[in-house]
């Protein structure tokens, strides 16, 4: 069930590069969230900009949700000044989520794809349930000040059990992410399912991989959308059936042997 309300804005502060960490004082939406949801959100204390935005949920803490994102344009910008205290206008939780009941799944994160993945990695560790995760970003520069969000340290992916790649090598392995992931895969046992979120390359090259060893795939997509709740048709997914998915409806999280991989 999703719910509609002004959030008192607790905390907004950056923990990277162009990245912030939003807390909003959200108690119905934080105790229905599941990881691999999202809110949308008015990011300006008034009017402007009219439509909101989407943001997935990064986590809860107590009756908070948390955001985290990326400077990119004029919407996140806007965002980037809001202020403790102030009162942005939010609604959810979202769309579909991950499935967490599995047999020790992979997380595969790309970028801010982690942002998802982070909250799943945080319930499938409350749960006691054994997972893998890799995470792939550009350089150690791209790296959000991990204890900023966790509190537990610049190391935080290895407290988790996280492995990196880098494409410049200056974290973990040097290379695309979806090379260890390819080693993993080869090396068994098969898990039951990967968990990806990420760049749309990514999100590719993980699809075929999982087609490849026959392995389930949960793939988060990211599309443009101005309501989120099915009626605008601004996030259209291209279907391997025909015809499209929504990602607020269907999605985001869809099986990625429903997704035409070739037209998205």
């Amino acid at each position: 069930m999703s719910h509609n309300q002004y959030a008192k804005v607790t905390d907004n502060q950056p923990v990277g590069p162009e990245i912030y960490r939003l807390t909003l004082e959200a108690p119905a939406i934080a105790a229905a969230a599941r990881p691999g949801q999202f809110v949308m959100l008015r990011v300006g204390p008034g009017p402007e900009p009219l439509l909101a935005r989407p943001f997935s949920i990064h986590g809860v803490e107590g009756g908070q949700v948390l955001i985290l994102y990326q400077v990119k344009g004029k919407g996140t910008k806007l965002l980037a000044q809001a202020r403790r205290g102030e009162e942005r206008l939010v609604w959810g939780p979202l769309g579909r989520g991950f499935e967490l009941s599995l047999e020790r799944p992979v997380l595969v994160a790309g970028g801010m794809g982690l942002a998802p993945l982070a909250f799943a990695a945080e319930r499938l560790e409350e749960r006691g349930a054994a997972f893998e995760a890799f995470y792939g970003l550009a350089s150690r520069e791209a790296l959000v000040a991990w204890d900023a969000v966790s509190g537990e340290g610049a190391f935080y992916l290895d407290g988790w059990g996280w492995s990196g790649a880098s494409e410049d090598g200056s974290v973990g392995h040097h290379g695309l992410v979806t090379e260890p992931l390819r080693a993993r895969l080869q090396a068994g046992p098969r898990p039951g399912a990967v968990l990806a979120c990420g760049p749309l390359p990514m999100l590719k090259a993980v699809a075929k991989l999982c087609a490849e060893f026959e392995v389930a795939c949960q793939a988060s997509l990211e599309a443009p959308m101005a309501c989120g709740v099915g009626a605008c048709l601004g996030c259209a997914i291209p279907a391997a059936s025909g015809g499209y998915l929504r990602a607020c409806q269907e999605g985001p999280v869809m099986e990625a042997s429903l997704v035409d991989w070739g037209r998205v």
